[in-house]
């Protein structure tokens, strides 16, 4: 049983001022680590989205270009790099292929989770069809 106080010695005891600061700090700790994943994630989406941007770019020019002058090529877009080829499927079309190498998302290996690495290579693939 507890021990009746006086007037003016009301208060929290010493157990309760510690089990109250173990909470905070463990309220702190998950927001940090939480900030560190957002962090991340927002670093990832910008670097996906600067490497489409590249692509898209070379894409929209291949696209504009006469079926005839679509071939063989490369460019860089920042510190990214794209190169294509084309191979006749029909008279009529072409299957072209655009490896875009630079920083993207890998997954490392036995981590399991993506991360930022260098000299990632995408390929991409679309048809060009004869006007």
């Amino acid at each position: 049983m507890r021990a009746e106080r006086g007037p003016g010695r009301g208060g929290f005891t010493i157990v309760e001022v510690i089990i109250a600061i173990v909470v905070l700090a463990l309220g702190v700790l998950g927001m940090a680590g939480t900030t560190m994943l957002v962090v991340r994630q927002v670093t990832l989406a910008k670097v996906m989205t600067e490497r489409s941007v590249a692509l898209q770019g070379v894409l929209e020019r291949l696209q504009v270009m006469n079926y005839d002058s679509v071939g063989t090529g490369s460019d860089s877009s920042g510190v990214f790099r794209m190169t294509w080829s084309s191979t006749s499927e029909t008279s009529q079309s072409k299957l072209v292929r655009v490896i875009t190498t630079g920083p993207g998302v890998t997954t490392a290996t036995g981590a399991g989770f993506p991360m930022l690495g260098t000299g990632v290579a995408d390929t991409f693939q679309f048809r060009v069809i004869r006007r």
